[in-house]
């Protein structure tokens, strides 16, 4: 298709160039652009913050022959705002901001986009009035649908709240109260609804501040009276089964939970703060959790030799990395392709997360002195294959780990190190011996989690050169390129640096207006070649270790972050909050 101006658009530059506006060649490279990023010209050339948006305004006006309107202080009833989904307002940058009688007033960056038109008079079955406005009103306004959904949560939440607090009854009749119940569901179920994997309730002076934590983040959702704790407190110690009066140590327990006809394990901490018990509930979502290698995001290269070391009859595999980072999912992963009916898989968990059917899970209990040391050696008496050790925290619970892995069993375990080049000197800082590390430890995987951009609200960047010129000094981005290039890990037709395409999320009511939507892993899958071996039994020196796994073909975990970035899976942003030391 020529770039040439001699379409519909040729009387438009025109316009442009004899306002003194745009010049014709600028024209042609918004079109080029436009292309490029499948967005139409108006909404480019009234996003570009170098050029006078009143001007353009005044400029398209005319030319499509359409009013202006701002929307910014403008009252749009949530009735008409909801005649179209905020995914396709969002998508095609239109707003419906008013309705008389059988016609509705769209605001949009496109009035040329008669598809869009024809969709909103489909959908709506009324008449469309265009109205031109700028991309910053359309952004302001969407914000408006995922506000008014948080105002109706902390509608229902305050008006609960109201409800239990005027009865003037004490905490513990009030946890039993259709109120405090309907509320402490509701924080459950929107919780749920948003993927979260946690809920804070956070007492301050004054009051409850409420947060999920959703793709690793905290977001504040809503804030609840103080007067509300205790009775919070105690509707939780109720479903939670523990001591409602014990209000000076933490307590733990779990319990389970009915959301959309299936079943959810909920984790309960409660520990005392200055300003009250604070509360962390971790919700376990079997039906979010496919324990399947492909979910995990490796790239072919580790995928291949994850999948190849994981069913050697012994030897140890373990997983590196932070709180947080994804270990227990990745053993997780493990364990159900590992799980058949010819194996014996035991696990010692602090605590058990995910009940695995055909495997014996045991929860370490220090009030009964069931230590992952003492879990261990009794594991060891009902004859296993394969064990699963949650963290290796000390020198004993090592020591037997090791020696289990060299009598015949499979090891699956984690360390908290920041790298996988730093386990064996983790090891052998517990005191074990090199001699003792290096022939059983046939894998070291080390991980972080960064979140994906959301692929309904994901748009394509400006030059490459930008992008260079802001993260070049973070990455070595070329040179990355060209590693990931000669290992053949990019895809067929990224054959060169510029045919790489960087994305980021817009925002929307997928992604909570945040640009990203669930995780992935990035990682570092080291293998024992027999080199590397000699290097840990000639006392594990972290550099040499890593010197070796990079001649080995081993990518670190930012090398993997960027793959992920050139793919269109993530973002800059993300390699380097999860990789910055």
């Amino acid at each position: 298709m020529s770039l040439l101006i001699n379409n519909k658009y040729n009387r438009l530059a025109k316009l442009m160039e004899q306002a003194g506006i745009l010049p014709r060649d600028r024209f042609k490279e918004v079109m080029k652009k436009a292309k490029a990023e499948n967005r139409q010209v108006t909404e480019i050339l009234l996003a570009d913050r170098s050029l006078s948006q009143e001007k353009v305004l005044e400029i398209l006006s005319g030319f499509f022959n359409v009013p202006v309107v701002s929307l910014k202080k403008r009252m749009i009833s949530r009735q008409v705002l909801n005649l179209i989904p905020k995914e396709i307002a969002e998508q095609h940058s239109v707003i419906i901001f008013k309705k008389i009688k059988k016609t509705i007033q769209v605001a949009t960056t496109e009035p040329d986009n008669t598809q869009i038109l024809r969709f909103i008079r489909q959908k709506t079955g009324f008449e469309p009035e265009i109205f031109l406005t700028t991309p910053q009103d359309i952004s302001l306004t969407l914000q408006k649908y995922h506000s008014e959904i948080s105002e109706e949560f902390a509608k229902i939440i305050q008006d609960s709240t109201q409800e239990a607090l005027a009865t003037n009854a004490s905490a513990e009749k009030l946890a039993q109260y259709v109120p405090i119940i309907k509320m402490v569901n509701n924080i459950i179920d929107r919780d749920l609804t948003q993927n979260a994997s946690d809920i804070h309730l956070q007492p301050s002076s004054d009051k409850i501040i409420i947060r999920f934590r959703i793709d690793g983040l905290l977001q504040q959702i809503v804030e609840l009276p103080k007067e509300i704790l205790p009775a919070l407190i105690a509707r939780i110690k109720i479903i939670a089964n523990l001591k409602i009066d014990e209000h000076r140590r933490p307590q733990d327990s779990r319990f389970s939970y009915v959301f959309n006809e299936r079943e959810v394990a909920i984790r309960v901490s409660i520990i005392p703060t200055l300003h009250g018990s604070k509360i962390v509930l971790r919700l376990l979502d079997m039906e979010q959790k496919k324990f399947t290698l492909r979910r995990l995001g490796l790239n072919k290269r580790d995928f291949a030799i994850l999948k190849n070391e994981i069913f050697k009859p012994h030897g140890m595999i373990l997983v590196t990395g932070p709180t947080g980072s994804g270990k227990t999912t990745t053993l997780y992963t493990i364990l159900h392709l590992l799980n058949n009916e010819d194996v014996n898989i035991c696990t010692i968990e602090d605590p058990v997360e995910y009940g695995i059917n055909g495997i014996n899970q045991t929860q370490i209990n220090t009030a009964a002195n069931l230590i992952f040391a003492n879990g261990l050696r009794s594991l060891l008496r009902q004859d296993p294959n394969i064990l699963m050790v949650g963290e290796i925290r000390d020198s004993e619970t090592a020591d037997i780990s090791i020696n289990a892995a060299m009598t015949g069993h499979l090891v699956l375990s984690t360390l908290h190190t920041n790298n996988a080049f730093l386990a064996p000197q983790r090891l052998i800082e517990m005191g074990l011996s090199g001699y003792l590390v290096a022939p059983v430890v046939n894998l070291i995987i080390g991980q972080r989690l960064v979140r994906k951009i959301c692929p309904q609200c994901r748009i394509t960047l400006r030059s490459t050169d930008k992008i260079l010129e802001t993260y070049g000094s973070y990455f070595e981005i070329k040179e990355t390129f060209n590693k990931l290039k000669k290992m053949n890990l990019l895809t067929a037709d990224q054959k060169t640096f510029k045919d790489i395409a960087f994305f980021r999320g817009r925002g929307c009511s997928n992604c909570n207006n945040t640009g990203y939507h669930g995780r992935i892993g990035i990682y570092e899958v080291v293998k024992a070649e027999p080199a590397l071996r000699k290097i840990i039994l000639t006392g594990a020196d972290p550099n040499l270790i890593k010197k070796q796994a990079l001649a080995q073909g081993t990518l670190t975990m930012t090398e993997d972050g960027l793959l992920k970035v050139f793919n269109g899976r993530t973002t800059f942003d993300e390699i380097l909050r999860v990789t910055k030391d």
